[in-house]
């Protein structure tokens, strides 16, 4: 068995047993969000949408206010380069537009159109429905729970900022 015994209300295990569930836990977490991901891009093929697409529409609307293209890509967590296409394809489309920089007129900002933020919305209902499917089989409780583990983890991993694993406490 996985798992060694109880010592009063907490659950022991070896050394490599907790290495192992780490690991475990890894790649669970690394799996369901491919998983994850995956189904909403199937769903969003319906309204014509690709994954960067969807992804740049929906944070251009939710960003406090209109991003640059680097800060845009930044979110995204894609190159710069690699956006302009997709930027262009969305104004072609006139669900975006670039507007100069009020700081810095050199920079251009991403905004969104109404078009746009018409289609952020049906993006956010077919998400709606597809999380509403998926996690129909969780109870409430469990889901409470993981959802409070994945945001402690979140914590440390936000302020690490990229620049090494927090240290440990």
């Amino acid at each position: 068995m996985f798992f060694e015994l109880f010592r009063g209300d907490v659950l022991w295990m070896k050394p490599s047993q907790a290495s192992d569930l780490e690991e475990r836990f890894e790649n669970a977490l690394r799996n369901a969000a491919v998983a994850w991901r995956q189904a909403v891009d199937r769903r969003l093929r319906r309204l014509g949408m690709s994954r960067v697409s969807w992804m740049t529409i929906a944070a251009a609307t939710q960003a406090r206010s209109p991003l640059s293209q680097s800060m845009l890509a930044d979110t995204l967590a894609i190159s710069p380069a690699s956006l302009v296409q997709t930027i262009d394809r969305l104004v072609k489309d006139g669900l975006v537009k670039r507007e100069s920089s009020a700081s810095d007129r050199r920079r251009k900002c991403i905004v969104v159109t109404d078009a746009g933020a018409h289609l952020c919305s049906a993006i956010n209902d077919e998400v709606a429905v597809l999380r509403r499917q998926l996690l129909a089989g969780i109870e409430l409780v469990r889901l409470v729970q993981l959802t409070e583990l994945l945001e402690k983890l979140h914590g440390p991993l936000r302020r690490s900022s990229g620049r090494g694993l927090p240290a440990r406490t």
